[in-house]
């Protein structure tokens, strides 16, 4: 089986996107933005009430308190939108000489898979296939090392039989394929 095809900045930053959606760390840290920053809000409301406790600071404390829900009810799509950008200016600067470029991915009766691209070739033993990721528009091969192959599930002729395959060698199969 031999696949070809070429990454495009969408299929690398596909991947940026699905990584930092699995990433723990990730995770941990939009769940703190978007918590610590309302209640920092919270409480500084709550300082300036009972430090003056005016009519006026009593509406300020409103004003607050509004802008800590608003906060939290629309961070996540601001989160969003605030790592897309970063992982555009990251695959423009760190993946320039990769974007069109072409890729072969083959596989041997060995259960060998031999990766070819423009400046490299590699061969990855079966052994070292972790996961096999599908989302609704790719594959990600996900290796032992962390690593992963990324390949648009356009440039694969049968896509049963690849997954068959990379299972076969003892990869786990994750479906993903509602992920956004």
């Amino acid at each position: 089986m031999n696949i070809n095809y070429n990454l495009s900045h969408s299929d690398f930053l596909a991947y940026q996107l699905y990584t930092s959606s699995k990433s723990k760390l990730h995770n941990k840290k939009r769940l703190r933005s978007r918590v610590i920053i309302p209640i920092f809000y919270i409480l500084l409301a709550l300082f300036n009430f009972y430090k003056k406790g005016t009519y006026t600071l009593g509406i300020g404390f409103i004003i607050i308190i509004i802008i800590a829900i608003i906060w939290f009810v629309f961070y996540p799509t601001y989160s969003k939108w605030r790592y897309k950008k970063l992982f555009n200016k990251h695959i423009k600067e760190h993946y320039k000489n990769r974007i069109n470029k072409p890729i072969e991915i083959s596989f041997n009766e060995d259960g060998v898979l031999n990766t070819k691209d423009f400046i490299s070739e590699s061969k990855i033993s079966g052994t070292e296939l972790k996961a096999f990721i599908e989302t609704t528009e790719h594959v990600f091969i996900k290796l032992a090392s962390d690593l992963s192959l990324v390949i648009p599930k356009h440039a694969i002729e049968n896509l049963s039989e690849l997954k068959k395959h990379i299972v076969g060698l003892g990869a786990e199969y994750v479906d993903e394929l509602n992920w956004k």
